[in-house]
């Protein structure tokens, strides 16, 4: 699994966890800080298929030249991951109603928030 070493899960949770705590503040009852977590813990879930994903895919093009070894395990990573992302819209979309923009704000936060906390060489 190239998530363990490819993401500072320190540095990740550092940043999001406080970026959600403000936006629970914009929260007007438990209704909203229910759909805002369900949303945040499919978001975690997301975003560390997606980098898997990815992470897979970036991998076998190094190694081999060609995707066809992981193509079925990318391709269940992506179907999965669309899966969850919008179950949990769905599900907050039904406890929140049109307040669901706060969640969604949040989940286009975190992906900033990913992309920050890859490791790369010469950066930790």
């Amino acid at each position: 699994m190239l998530l363990k070493t490819r993401i500072n899960h320190k540095k990740f949770f550092l940043i999001s966890l406080p970026t959600t705590a403000a936006f629970l503040l914009f929260a007007r009852g438990w209704n909203d800080i229910i759909g805002i977590l369900v949303v945040y813990v499919a978001t975690v879930l997301h975003l560390a298929m997606l980098a898997e994903a990815v992470f897979e895919l970036v991998k076998s093009q190094v190694t081999d030249g060609h995707i066809q070894n992981v193509k079925d395990k990318i391709m269940y990573l992506f179907a999965g991951k669309l899966t969850i992302l919008i179950l949990s819209l769905l599900i907050s979309r039904q406890i929140m109603g049109n307040r669901i923009i706060i969640p969604v704000i949040n989940y286009v936060i975190q992906i900033f928030i990913l992309t920050f906390s890859i490791r790369t060489k010469g950066r930790e």
